[in-house]
């Protein structure tokens, strides 16, 4: 075997692997970044965008928003589970939101209830900022 067709095999094994690397990926729903990161090219980017909210309603009437951050590395990545939690059965939807309330240091004593609220927003092209337009509540957990 001479040096070209070794290296068209080794480029055909590479590509064959990649491919069932990303197929698997995506077939799978894994992520496995920097492979695979659909997730960051699957969000629509127009002027007007929803994004999904945890609230914590305190006891004194107070509402403490419980802010997915990357300073926080635990609610980063559990902002994706937003969405299952109305479908989760009661028991469920409150080991969720105590956990929530747990990783991001609020003492859920303090809590009555916390609430997932949908808010619309608008992004202004003249001062490229965007602004909450609505808010809609999704589901409210009472603790």
């Amino acid at each position: 075997m001479d040096d070209q067709e070794r290296e068209a095999r080794v480029g055909r094994i590479v590509t064959w692997s990649l491919l069932a690397v990303l197929t698997v990926c995506a077939v799978g729903g894994l992520e496995l970044w920097p492979l695979t990161a659909f997730r960051l090219f699957s969000e629509v980017r127009t002027a007007d965008q929803s994004r999904l909210e945890l609230v914590a309603e305190h006891l004194d009437g107070t509402d403490e928003p419980l802010l997915v951050a990357e300073t926080n590395p635990v609610l980063v990545t559990t902002d994706r589970q937003f969405p299952d939690l109305p479908r989760e059965p009661e028991e469920v939807q409150r080991e969720m939101v105590l956990a929530w309330l747990d990783v991001s240091g609020v003492d859920p004593a303090t809590v009555g209830s916390v609430r997932l609220d949908r808010i619309a927003r608008h992004y202004d092209v003249d001062t490229h900022t965007w602004a909450d337009v609505g808010r809609t509540t999704i589901v409210d957990v009472d603790l």
